[in-house]
Protein backbone atom coordinates (compact mmCIF):
# COMPACT_ATOMS: atom_id res chain seq x y z
CA UNK A 1 0.00 0.00 0.00
CA UNK A 2 1.15 3.84 -0.97
CA UNK A 3 2.42 5.79 2.01
CA UNK A 4 0.30 8.60 3.17
CA UNK A 5 1.45 11.64 1.78
CA UNK A 6 1.55 12.95 5.43
CA UNK A 7 3.48 10.61 6.57
CA UNK A 8 6.34 11.78 3.74
CA UNK A 9 4.70 9.19 0.64
CA UNK A 10 3.64 10.11 -2.65
CA UNK A 11 0.42 12.62 -2.92
CA UNK A 12 -2.00 11.46 -5.08
CA UNK A 13 -2.37 15.37 -6.96
CA UNK A 14 0.51 18.43 -6.58
CA UNK A 15 -1.61 20.37 -8.97
CA UNK A 16 -4.02 22.64 -8.13
CA UNK A 17 -8.05 23.10 -8.43
CA UNK A 18 -9.75 25.49 -10.92
CA UNK A 19 -8.69 28.81 -9.00
CA UNK A 20 -11.81 31.62 -8.12
CA UNK A 21 -13.05 33.99 -9.41
CA UNK A 22 -12.26 32.57 -13.32
CA UNK A 23 -11.70 35.06 -15.42
CA UNK A 24 -13.42 36.20 -19.08
CA UNK A 25 -12.60 39.28 -21.39
CA UNK A 26 -16.09 39.73 -21.05
CA UNK A 27 -15.61 41.54 -17.88
CA UNK A 28 -13.37 43.43 -18.62
CA UNK A 29 -15.54 44.61 -21.48
CA UNK A 30 -18.12 45.28 -18.57
CA UNK A 31 -15.60 47.59 -16.58
CA UNK A 32 -15.12 49.78 -19.74
CA UNK A 33 -18.47 50.28 -20.52
CA UNK A 34 -19.30 51.66 -17.20
CA UNK A 35 -15.86 53.78 -17.01
CA UNK A 36 -16.86 55.41 -20.43
CA UNK A 37 -20.24 56.14 -19.39
CA UNK A 38 -19.48 58.40 -16.25
CA UNK A 39 -22.17 56.60 -15.41
CA UNK A 40 -21.00 55.30 -12.35
CA UNK A 41 -23.31 55.69 -9.71
CA UNK A 42 -26.93 56.87 -9.49
CA UNK A 43 -28.45 57.34 -12.70
CA UNK A 44 -26.99 54.31 -14.38
CA UNK A 45 -28.31 51.64 -16.09
CA UNK A 46 -26.62 48.58 -15.38
CA UNK A 47 -28.50 48.44 -11.58
CA UNK A 48 -31.77 47.81 -12.93
CA UNK A 49 -30.75 46.21 -15.64
CA UNK A 50 -29.15 43.05 -13.44
CA UNK A 51 -32.08 43.58 -10.55
CA UNK A 52 -34.30 42.57 -13.56
CA UNK A 53 -32.81 39.94 -14.61
CA UNK A 54 -31.29 38.13 -11.60
CA UNK A 55 -35.29 38.35 -10.44
CA UNK A 56 -35.72 36.73 -13.76
CA UNK A 57 -32.86 33.92 -13.10
CA UNK A 58 -34.42 32.99 -9.75
CA UNK A 59 -38.08 33.03 -10.60
CA UNK A 60 -38.89 36.31 -8.98
CA UNK A 61 -40.89 39.49 -9.81
CA UNK A 62 -38.55 42.22 -8.16
CA UNK A 63 -34.68 42.87 -7.19
CA UNK A 64 -33.35 45.37 -5.00
CA UNK A 65 -29.57 45.74 -5.40
CA UNK A 66 -27.85 46.80 -2.58
CA UNK A 67 -23.82 47.40 -1.57
CA UNK A 68 -23.49 43.32 0.21
CA UNK A 69 -25.63 39.82 1.53
CA UNK A 70 -25.97 41.11 4.69
CA UNK A 71 -26.96 45.00 4.21
CA UNK A 72 -29.64 42.48 1.95
CA UNK A 73 -31.05 40.71 5.32
CA UNK A 74 -30.75 43.86 7.15
CA UNK A 75 -32.93 45.66 4.63
CA UNK A 76 -35.46 42.58 4.26
CA UNK A 77 -35.65 42.24 8.09
CA UNK A 78 -36.56 46.09 8.51
CA UNK A 79 -39.09 45.92 5.35
CA UNK A 80 -40.55 43.24 7.13
CA UNK A 81 -41.73 45.43 10.31
CA UNK A 82 -38.61 43.74 12.46
CA UNK A 83 -38.06 46.35 15.24
CA UNK A 84 -37.11 46.07 18.77
CA UNK A 85 -37.74 42.95 20.63
CA UNK A 86 -39.09 41.03 17.82
CA UNK A 87 -37.73 37.42 17.22
CA UNK A 88 -36.24 35.81 14.58
CA UNK A 89 -36.40 32.13 13.78
CA UNK A 90 -33.16 31.41 12.41
CA UNK A 91 -30.43 28.49 12.80
CA UNK A 92 -27.45 28.21 14.79
CA UNK A 93 -25.16 26.94 11.67
CA UNK A 94 -24.88 29.82 9.68
CA UNK A 95 -22.10 32.50 8.88
CA UNK A 96 -22.56 35.41 11.65
CA UNK A 97 -23.78 37.57 8.98
CA UNK A 98 -27.26 36.09 9.45
CA UNK A 99 -27.08 36.67 13.05
CA UNK A 100 -25.52 40.27 13.13
CA UNK A 101 -28.75 41.43 10.68
CA UNK A 102 -31.27 40.63 13.31
CA UNK A 103 -28.99 41.97 15.96
CA UNK A 104 -29.13 45.41 13.90
CA UNK A 105 -32.71 45.71 13.88
CA UNK A 106 -32.94 45.09 18.04
CA UNK A 107 -34.85 41.76 17.18
CA UNK A 108 -33.82 38.76 19.10
CA UNK A 109 -32.56 35.93 17.44
CA UNK A 110 -34.47 32.28 18.20
CA UNK A 111 -32.52 29.30 17.38
CA UNK A 112 -34.18 25.74 15.88
CA UNK A 113 -31.75 22.65 15.42
CA UNK A 114 -30.65 21.37 12.19
CA UNK A 115 -32.40 18.36 10.87
CA UNK A 116 -29.83 15.33 11.78
CA UNK A 117 -27.09 15.08 9.36
CA UNK A 118 -28.62 17.78 6.69
CA UNK A 119 -26.54 20.97 8.08
CA UNK A 120 -30.60 22.96 7.51
CA UNK A 121 -32.51 24.09 9.88
CA UNK A 122 -35.12 21.44 11.21
CA UNK A 123 -38.27 22.76 9.66
CA UNK A 124 -40.39 20.44 11.83
CA UNK A 125 -39.32 22.02 14.51
CA UNK A 126 -40.04 25.37 13.63
CA UNK A 127 -43.38 25.29 14.40
CA UNK A 128 -42.74 24.78 18.41
CA UNK A 129 -40.22 27.92 18.62
CA UNK A 130 -43.07 30.59 17.46
CA UNK A 131 -44.67 33.06 20.36
CA UNK A 132 -46.11 36.13 19.78
CA UNK A 133 -43.03 38.29 19.32
CA UNK A 134 -42.15 35.72 16.55
CA UNK A 135 -42.19 37.98 13.43
CA UNK A 136 -39.61 36.59 10.63
CA UNK A 137 -38.63 32.51 9.53
CA UNK A 138 -34.84 32.91 8.63
CA UNK A 139 -33.87 29.81 7.26
CA UNK A 140 -30.23 29.55 5.31
CA UNK A 141 -29.41 27.66 2.20
CA UNK A 142 -26.36 26.20 3.63
CA UNK A 143 -23.57 25.82 0.66
CA UNK A 144 -26.52 26.01 -1.46
CA UNK A 145 -28.32 23.16 -0.47
CA UNK A 146 -32.21 24.35 -0.28
CA UNK A 147 -34.22 24.03 3.26
CA UNK A 148 -37.11 22.50 3.51
CA UNK A 149 -39.61 25.77 1.56
CA UNK A 150 -42.58 23.70 1.52
CA UNK A 151 -42.97 23.28 5.03
CA UNK A 152 -41.44 26.36 6.30
CA UNK A 153 -43.91 28.41 3.54
CA UNK A 154 -46.62 26.20 4.90
CA UNK A 155 -46.06 27.44 8.87
CA UNK A 156 -45.25 31.42 7.35
CA UNK A 157 -48.68 31.26 5.92
CA UNK A 158 -50.06 29.52 8.59
CA UNK A 159 -48.77 31.94 11.29
CA UNK A 160 -48.87 35.15 9.25
CA UNK A 161 -45.22 35.17 9.89
CA UNK A 162 -42.45 37.07 6.95
CA UNK A 163 -40.33 34.10 5.71
CA UNK A 164 -36.87 35.38 5.22
CA UNK A 165 -34.37 33.00 2.61
CA UNK A 166 -31.01 33.65 3.33
CA UNK A 167 -29.35 32.63 -0.13
CA UNK A 168 -26.04 34.43 0.64
CA UNK A 169 -24.67 30.84 -1.05
CA UNK A 170 -27.32 29.73 -3.37
CA UNK A 171 -27.15 31.24 -6.54
CA UNK A 172 -29.23 29.00 -9.23
CA UNK A 173 -30.34 26.70 -6.56
CA UNK A 174 -34.04 25.31 -7.38
CA UNK A 175 -36.74 24.19 -5.37
CA UNK A 176 -39.32 21.82 -7.11
CA UNK A 177 -38.31 23.76 -10.18
CA UNK A 178 -38.97 26.86 -9.00
CA UNK A 179 -35.25 29.51 -7.95
CA UNK A 180 -34.43 29.61 -4.34
CA UNK A 181 -35.11 33.14 -3.18
CA UNK A 182 -38.70 33.00 -4.85
CA UNK A 183 -40.63 30.97 -2.32
CA UNK A 184 -40.42 32.98 0.72
CA UNK A 185 -41.50 37.14 1.44
CA UNK A 186 -37.80 37.89 0.64
CA UNK A 187 -34.70 36.37 -0.72
CA UNK A 188 -31.17 37.54 0.19
CA UNK A 189 -28.24 36.97 -1.80
CA UNK A 190 -24.78 37.96 -1.94
CA UNK A 191 -22.34 38.92 -4.43
CA UNK A 192 -18.90 38.78 -2.53
CA UNK A 193 -15.67 37.56 -3.48
CA UNK A 194 -16.33 33.98 -2.75
CA UNK A 195 -19.79 33.31 -3.90
CA UNK A 196 -20.73 31.68 -7.34
CA UNK A 197 -21.81 34.37 -8.72
CA UNK A 198 -19.34 37.71 -7.62
CA UNK A 199 -18.27 40.95 -7.83
CA UNK A 200 -15.72 41.45 -5.30
CA UNK A 201 -18.90 42.41 -3.00
CA UNK A 202 -22.63 43.24 -3.75
CA UNK A 203 -25.96 41.72 -2.44
CA UNK A 204 -29.50 42.18 -3.36
CA UNK A 205 -33.35 41.03 -2.14
CA UNK A 206 -35.99 39.33 -4.20
CA UNK A 207 -39.21 39.52 -3.61
CA UNK A 208 -42.64 39.18 -5.45
CA UNK A 209 -44.99 41.52 -3.79
CA UNK A 210 -44.93 44.83 -4.80
CA UNK A 211 -45.73 46.45 -1.50
CA UNK A 212 -42.60 45.13 -0.17
CA UNK A 213 -40.57 45.89 -2.72
CA UNK A 214 -41.29 49.59 -2.93
CA UNK A 215 -40.50 49.64 1.08
CA UNK A 216 -37.09 47.86 0.53
CA UNK A 217 -36.67 49.84 -2.28
CA UNK A 218 -37.23 53.11 0.00
CA UNK A 219 -35.30 51.77 3.01
CA UNK A 220 -32.05 51.47 1.12
CA UNK A 221 -32.33 54.80 -1.00
CA UNK A 222 -32.62 57.17 1.32
CA UNK A 223 -36.58 56.88 1.82
CA UNK A 224 -37.07 57.19 -1.80
CA UNK A 225 -39.03 55.14 -3.85
CA UNK A 226 -38.90 53.76 -7.35
CA UNK A 227 -38.80 55.19 -10.69
CA UNK A 228 -41.98 53.43 -11.41
CA UNK A 229 -43.98 53.83 -8.20
CA UNK A 230 -46.87 56.37 -8.13
CA UNK A 231 -46.24 58.68 -4.98
CA UNK A 232 -43.51 59.96 -2.58
CA UNK A 233 -41.46 58.67 -0.48
CA UNK A 234 -43.27 55.56 2.05
CA UNK A 235 -40.74 55.12 4.55
CA UNK A 236 -39.85 58.51 6.41
CA UNK A 237 -35.99 56.73 7.35
CA UNK A 238 -34.19 55.93 4.77
CA UNK A 239 -30.29 55.36 3.90
CA UNK A 240 -27.81 54.77 1.03
CA UNK A 241 -27.31 50.78 0.82
CA UNK A 242 -26.99 51.26 -3.27
CA UNK A 243 -24.62 48.87 -5.56
CA UNK A 244 -22.40 50.95 -8.49
CA UNK A 245 -22.93 50.25 -12.12
CA UNK A 246 -19.43 48.95 -11.80
CA UNK A 247 -20.88 45.55 -9.61
CA UNK A 248 -24.05 45.44 -11.85
CA UNK A 249 -22.14 45.08 -14.88
CA UNK A 250 -19.77 42.54 -13.71
CA UNK A 251 -22.81 40.89 -12.74
CA UNK A 252 -24.19 40.96 -15.92
CA UNK A 253 -21.51 39.57 -17.14
CA UNK A 254 -20.99 36.59 -14.84
CA UNK A 255 -24.15 36.11 -14.72
CA UNK A 256 -24.32 34.85 -18.51
CA UNK A 257 -22.03 32.35 -17.11
CA UNK A 258 -24.19 31.16 -14.14
CA UNK A 259 -26.57 28.82 -15.79
CA UNK A 260 -23.72 26.38 -17.08
CA UNK A 261 -21.46 26.86 -13.73
CA UNK A 262 -24.14 25.90 -11.84
CA UNK A 263 -25.33 22.73 -14.00
CA UNK A 264 -21.64 22.07 -13.90
CA UNK A 265 -21.33 22.16 -9.97
CA UNK A 266 -24.56 20.22 -9.68
CA UNK A 267 -23.18 17.02 -11.56
CA UNK A 268 -19.70 17.35 -9.79
CA UNK A 269 -21.92 17.44 -6.71
CA UNK A 270 -23.95 14.29 -7.88
CA UNK A 271 -20.70 12.11 -8.88
CA UNK A 272 -19.16 13.01 -5.18
CA UNK A 273 -22.51 11.75 -3.77
CA UNK A 274 -22.13 8.23 -5.51
CA UNK A 275 -18.65 7.49 -4.70
CA UNK A 276 -18.02 8.99 -0.82
CA UNK A 277 -20.96 7.20 0.37
CA UNK A 278 -19.10 4.27 -0.74
CA UNK A 279 -16.33 4.84 1.41
CA UNK A 280 -16.87 3.76 5.29
CA UNK A 281 -16.86 6.59 7.56
CA UNK A 282 -17.89 9.32 5.11
CA UNK A 283 -21.88 9.77 5.39
CA UNK A 284 -22.97 11.59 2.33
CA UNK A 285 -25.56 14.16 2.29
CA UNK A 286 -27.34 14.60 -0.21
CA UNK A 287 -29.85 17.41 -1.70
CA UNK A 288 -33.61 16.80 -0.22
CA UNK A 289 -35.20 14.97 -3.40
CA UNK A 290 -37.82 18.03 -4.17
CA UNK A 291 -34.64 20.18 -4.36
CA UNK A 292 -34.49 19.79 -9.00
CA UNK A 293 -30.43 21.44 -8.26
CA UNK A 294 -28.38 22.75 -6.09
CA UNK A 295 -26.86 26.06 -5.67
CA UNK A 296 -23.24 23.96 -4.96
CA UNK A 297 -21.61 26.87 -3.24
CA UNK A 298 -19.71 24.22 -1.92
CA UNK A 299 -19.96 20.65 -1.41
CA UNK A 300 -20.28 19.12 2.21
CA UNK A 301 -20.47 15.64 3.82
CA UNK A 302 -19.81 14.15 7.39
CA UNK A 303 -17.26 12.40 8.69
CA UNK A 304 -18.35 9.39 11.15
CA UNK A 305 -15.27 9.64 13.24
CA UNK A 306 -16.46 5.99 14.86
CA UNK A 307 -16.58 4.55 11.93
CA UNK A 308 -13.31 5.72 10.60
CA UNK A 309 -10.87 3.73 13.22
CA UNK A 310 -11.78 7.13 15.72
CA UNK A 311 -9.56 9.62 13.96
CA UNK A 312 -10.17 13.15 14.56
CA UNK A 313 -11.68 15.70 12.07
CA UNK A 314 -8.69 17.78 11.62
CA UNK A 315 -6.58 14.55 11.75
CA UNK A 316 -8.86 13.56 8.46
CA UNK A 317 -8.67 17.02 6.83
CA UNK A 318 -4.88 17.24 7.20
CA UNK A 319 -4.09 13.90 5.64
CA UNK A 320 -6.64 15.49 2.98
CA UNK A 321 -4.95 18.07 2.28
CA UNK A 322 -1.31 15.95 2.58
CA UNK A 323 -2.80 14.24 -0.69
CA UNK A 324 -3.53 17.54 -2.48
CA UNK A 325 -6.95 18.17 -1.42
CA UNK A 326 -8.23 21.61 -0.24
CA UNK A 327 -10.37 19.82 2.46
CA UNK A 328 -12.25 21.95 5.46
CA UNK A 329 -15.20 22.57 7.27
CA UNK A 330 -17.99 25.12 6.95
CA UNK A 331 -18.33 26.31 10.63
CA UNK A 332 -17.18 25.01 14.16
CA UNK A 333 -19.41 26.59 16.47
CA UNK A 334 -23.04 27.31 16.99
CA UNK A 335 -24.00 31.03 16.54
CA UNK A 336 -25.52 30.71 20.65
CA UNK A 337 -21.89 30.40 20.98
CA UNK A 338 -21.03 33.44 19.44
CA UNK A 339 -18.94 36.22 21.40
CA UNK A 340 -20.99 39.20 20.43
CA UNK A 341 -24.11 37.23 21.76
CA UNK A 342 -22.76 37.93 25.30
CA UNK A 343 -20.95 41.39 24.78
CA UNK A 344 -24.42 43.37 24.85
CA UNK A 345 -23.12 45.14 21.62
CA UNK A 346 -26.43 45.39 20.23
CA UNK A 347 -28.95 45.78 23.14
CA UNK A 348 -29.16 41.87 23.11
CA UNK A 349 -29.54 40.61 26.66
CA UNK A 350 -31.01 37.57 26.41
CA UNK A 351 -28.95 34.43 27.51
CA UNK A 352 -28.10 31.85 25.19
CA UNK A 353 -25.91 29.61 28.04
CA UNK A 354 -28.20 27.07 28.47
CA UNK A 355 -29.13 26.45 24.64
CA UNK A 356 -28.03 23.39 22.88
CA UNK A 357 -29.01 21.87 19.95
CA UNK A 358 -27.44 18.75 19.57
CA UNK A 359 -27.34 18.58 16.24
CA UNK A 360 -26.01 21.60 15.30
CA UNK A 361 -23.35 20.53 17.34
CA UNK A 362 -23.03 17.34 16.13
CA UNK A 363 -22.39 18.79 12.61
CA UNK A 364 -19.91 21.07 14.09
CA UNK A 365 -17.60 18.76 15.41
CA UNK A 366 -17.82 16.36 12.24
CA UNK A 367 -19.01 18.37 8.75
CA UNK A 368 -16.55 18.45 6.10
CA UNK A 369 -16.70 20.88 2.90
CA UNK A 370 -14.63 21.92 -0.31
CA UNK A 371 -15.72 24.89 -1.81
CA UNK A 372 -16.93 26.01 -5.15
CA UNK A 373 -14.29 26.44 -7.08
CA UNK A 374 -13.10 22.54 -6.52
CA UNK A 375 -16.83 21.57 -8.30
CA UNK A 376 -15.44 23.55 -11.49
CA UNK A 377 -12.76 20.60 -11.66
CA UNK A 378 -12.37 17.84 -14.33
CA UNK A 379 -13.57 14.46 -14.09
CA UNK A 380 -9.72 13.26 -13.30
CA UNK A 381 -10.03 16.27 -10.21
CA UNK A 382 -13.19 14.55 -8.88
CA UNK A 383 -11.74 11.14 -8.94
CA UNK A 384 -8.59 12.47 -7.49
CA UNK A 385 -10.81 13.42 -4.55
CA UNK A 386 -11.97 10.20 -3.89
CA UNK A 387 -8.87 8.27 -4.35
CA UNK A 388 -7.63 10.37 -1.41
CA UNK A 389 -10.17 9.42 0.47
CA UNK A 390 -9.99 6.09 -0.46
CA UNK A 391 -6.43 5.71 0.40
CA UNK A 392 -6.89 7.19 4.03
CA UNK A 393 -8.78 5.08 4.67
CA UNK A 394 -6.84 1.92 3.70
CA UNK A 395 -4.38 3.40 5.43
CA UNK A 396 -6.09 4.63 8.48
CA UNK A 397 -3.49 2.82 10.83
CA UNK A 398 -0.67 5.15 9.78
CA UNK A 399 -3.03 8.43 11.07
CA UNK A 400 -3.55 6.08 13.86
CA UNK A 401 0.19 5.60 15.03
CA UNK A 402 0.91 8.80 14.15
CA UNK A 403 -1.45 10.29 16.58
CA UNK A 404 -0.39 8.29 19.86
Amino acid sequence: MAKLAINGGEPIRTKPFPTWPQLDPADIEAFESIYNSRRWGVGGTKVPEFAEQFATFQGAKYGVCVNSGTTALYVALKAAGVGPGDEVITTAYTFQATIVAILMTHAVPVFVDTAPDSFLIDATKVEDAITNKTKVILPVHIAGYPADLDTLVEIADKNDIKLIEDCAQAHGAEWRGKGVGSWGDFGCFSFQTSKNLCAGEGGIILTNDRELYERTWSIHNCGRTPPDAEFGNIEPFGTNFRMTEWQAAILLSRLTRLEAEANYRHMNMRWLDGWFGEIPGIKVTPLDPRATRGGCHGYKAILDSEEFEGISRNTFINAMRAEGIPLGYWYNTPMYRAAFLSSHLFGCDNDYNDVHCAETEKICQSGLALSQNVLLGNEEDMEDIIKSAAKIRRNVGELIERNT
